[in-house]
């Protein structure tokens, strides 16, 4: 069994796909914050691994659903702003 895929019906998914990356890359140049890769790891991660680079970009960046790199245990949060207490040995 074969399944055809009009360009109508893709179209949608193909604009959407370019706006995401476009607003990826065009945010991985302004940003001013650090980032937990270079941007030119990002930019290359958006581009190569289309769509899951700018989603990932976004979740992790963005959304801030993973510390930066070197944040003490001190500072790392979970989600609803509570603080980690790690175990004293």
């Amino acid at each position: 069994m074969t399944y055809h895929v009009s360009l109508a019906m893709a179209l949608p998914l193909i604009i959407l796909g370019a706006l995401l990356i476009g607003y990826c890359l065009v945010d991985i140049v302004r940003t001013q914050e650090p980032l937990l890769l270079r941007k030119w790891q990002w930019a290359l991660a958006v581009l190569v691994l289309v769509p899951i680079g700018a989603i990932c970009y976004v979740l992790i960046q963005k959304l801030h659903l993973v510390q930066t790199a070197g944040a003490t245990p001190e500072e790392l949060s979970t989600s609803v702003g509570t603080h980690l207490h790690l175990p004293e040995h």
